[in-house]
C-alpha cells in the first residue's frame, strides 16, 4: 500500500488518519510505503513520529504540491519508482490511496494510465465540500472503490454517482482509545481547540470571542487552542488581551495526548466537517465534544446531551460563541462525569483504530481482487483542465454573469488561482479592496488594489472568488451583513 501525503506531515486530521492507518496496516504485515511532500505555505511540520515498519520516500526536497504551474512529470516518475521498489505487478496490485490534494489523484490518474493493472486506487472524501466530491467525481474512472468518511458524505456521493453506488462506502475513521477513563482533576473548566488556526473552514473567530464572553460571565475556566495556520499571529494577539486563554504550537501525537488528559471539553465551531479527527480523538479520551451541528459527521458520533453538546453554527461569530457560552455553563460535575463517561463508550463502541483498520483491510482485499480500471487516455490526468476543476472551466463567464448590472464598489474575497482565472473579468469591475484571511498577505496589493482581512474591509457587497470554499465563504459574508455575490 502506497500513501501519499501531499502536505506533508502539517496540522492536519487527513495527515493523522493517514499514519494512523499506516502504521496500523504496517503492523498487520502489510507492506506500505508513504511519500512525504513539502508542507504547503502555511502549514506548519507537527513534528509527527512515522509509523515503524513503513517505507518513506521522501520528496520534501522538491516544491510544495500546490506550487502553481508545477509540472508533475517528476512527480510520477518518483512515484512509480516507489512502487516498483514495493513490488507492484499486476499479478500483486499496490493500493493507493490519493488523498487531500488534486495533484495527488492526477498522478495517481497518470500511472493507471499505463499501469492501471498494478494497482488499485481508493478515493476517501473527508470533507464535505463541493470541491472533495468533484475531486472524487473526476477521478472516478480510476477508482476502484470510494469512501465517505461519514453517512452524510456516503449518501451524497451515492446520489453523484449513482452508477458507482456499490462501490462506494461508509467508514469513519478511527483512532486509539484509552482503556479506561482518567480521573477529572479539580478546578475550573479546561477547554481545548486542536487544528488549523482559520476562519473559512474551523471558525476560530468564535473561540476568540468564546474566551471573552466566558470571562465577562465571570466562568471560571481555561482555554488552549492548540495549532497553527493563516490566523495564528491574529488569534496570539487576542489571547495575550485575556487571563485564562493560551495559545500553544501545533502538537504530535504524544503531546496531543499530554493536552487531552489536560482537558474536559473540546470546542470546535466548524463552518463544516466531514468526521472531525480532533473529535474523535478528544472522546477516546474521555473529553466531552462542544461542536457546532452541521451537515456532516457531528451528529453522527455526538447525541446531543448523551455524550456531547452540539451548537447551533448559523449566525455572526459573537451569536454563535454566546451559544457556546450558554452551553458550558449549564455543565456541572455531576453532568459533566456523566458525559465524560459517556462519551468514552461511544468511541470504544464505535471508533477505535482497530475497527477502522478492519474495515479498510476487507476493502483493500476486496479492490485488489476487482478488475483493473485504468484511467482514459484522451482524457488530461491534470483537474485543472478536467471537467471539474478547483477552477471551473466556465468561471469567468460565472463571474461576468454575476457582476452583470453591479454598478458600486465591490471586494473581492479570495486572492488565489480562482481570482487569477477570472482577472480579465475583474479588470472592469469597480473593486474596493481583496479580501485574503491570510495575515501575512494584508498590506500587499493585487494588480493595484489593497489587500485586507476580511473585518477590515469596507461595507460593500462581496464577490465571493472560489469554487472550492464558496458556500461558507458566502455564509461568513452573509452573518456579518453583507451581500454575497455568488458565481456558484
Amino acid at each position: 500500500m502506497l500513501v501519499p501525503m501531499p502536505q506533508g506531515v502539517g496540522v492536519n486530521g487527513v495527515v493523522s488518519w493517514a499514519l494512523r492507518l499506516a502504521g496500523a496496516l504496517a503492523d498487520r504485515g502489510w507492506p506500505v510505503g508513504l511519500v512525504l511532500h513539502k508542507e504547503p505555505k502555511g502549514h506548519a511540520p507537527a513534528g509527527h513520529a512515522l509509523p515503524q515498519n513503513v517505507r518513506v520516500f521522501d520528496l520534501r526536497s522538491e516544491p510544495p504540491m500546490r506550487t502553481p504551474g508545477l509540472s508533475l512529470s517528476p512527480y510520477v516518475q518518483a512515484y512509480r519508482d516507489a512502487l516498483g521498489e514495493m513490488g507492484w505487478s499486476a499479478r500483486s496490485p499496490a493500493i493507493v490511496l490519493p488523498n487531500l490534494d488534486a495533484e495527488s489523484f492526477a498522478i495517481t490518474a497518470a500511472l493507471s494510465a499505463t499501469h492501471g493493472d498494478h494497482l488499485r486506487a481508493i478515493g476517501w472524501q473527508h470533507s464535505d465540500t463541493p470541491f472533495d466530491a468533484a475531486l472524487l467525481a473526476t477521478y472516478e474512472p480510476t477508482l476502484a472503490a470510494m469512501v465517505g468518511v461519514s453517512g452524510h458524505i456516503t449518501d451524497m456521493l451515492r446520489e453523484r454517482l449513482p452508477w458507482r453506488a456499490g462501490d462506494i462506502t461508509n467508514i469513519p475513521c478511527g483512532v486509539e482509545v484509552a482503556a479506561s477513563l482518567p480521573a477529572r482533576q479539580p478546578g475550573p473548566i479546561r477547554l481545548l481547540y486542536a487544528g488549523r488556526l482559520e476562519h473559512e473552514q474551523k471558525r476560530v473567530g468564535v473561540l476568540l470571542r468564546l474566551a471573552s464572553v466566558l470571562e465577562e460571565r465571570g466562568v471560571p475556566h481555561e482555554i488552549r487552542m492548540v495549532g497553527d495556520g493563516p490566523a495564528a499571529e491574529e488569534v496570539q494577539n487576542q489571547l495575550a488581551k485575556l487571563r485564562s486563554a493560551t495559545r500553544l504550537l501545533p502538537a504530535n501525537r504524544a503531546q496531543m495526548h499530554e493536552h487531552l488528559r489536560w482537558a474536559d471539553c473540546l470546542v470546535l465551531a466548524s463552518r463544516y466537517e466531514g468526521l472531525s479527527l480532533s473529535m474523535l480523538e478528544a472522546m477516546a479520551a474521555g473529553v466531552v465534544p462542544i461542536v457546532t451541528r452541521v451537515r456532516s459527521g457531528a451528529a453522527e458520533a455526538v447525541g446531543h446531551g448523551v455524550n456531547g453538546l452540539l451548537i447551533d453554527a448559523e449566525g455572526d461569530d459573537d451569536t454563535v460563541a454566546r451559544r457556546f457560552a450558554d452551553a458550558i455553563g449549564t455543565l456541572s460535575e455531576e453532568n459533566l462525569a456523566h458525559l465524560r463517561a459517556a462519551t468514552h463508550a461511544r468511541a470504544t463502541e464505535r471508533y477505535s483504530l482497530d475497527a477502522h483498520a478492519d474495515a479498510c483491510e476487507r476493502l483493500f482485499l476486496g479492490a485488489i481482487e476487482s478488475e483493473p480500471r485504468w484511467w482514459p487516455l484522451d482524457r488530461a490526468c491534470t483537474f485543472a483542465e478536467s471537467p471539474s476543476a478547483s477552477v471551473p472551466p466556465d468561471a469567468a463567464e460565472c463571474a461576468a454573469k454575476a457582476l452583470a448590472g453591479v454598478e458600486g464598489p465591490i471586494a473581492i474575497y479570495g486572492a488565489g488561482r480562482h481570482t487569477l482565472a477570472i482577472s480579465e473579468v475583474l479588470a472592469n469591475a469597480n473593486v474596493a479592496c481583496v479580501i485574503d484571511d491570510d495575515p501575512k498577505n494584508h498590506g500587499r496589493t493585487l494588480w493595484g488594489w489593497p489587500v485586507v482581512g476580511f473585518d477590515d474591509a469596507p461595507a460593500v457587497d462581496v464577490l465571493v472568488s472560489s469554487f472550492m470554499h464558496a458556500g461558507a465563504m458566502a455564509d461568513r459574508c452573509e452573518a456579518a451583513g453583507r451581500r454575497a455575490i455568488r458565481l456558484y
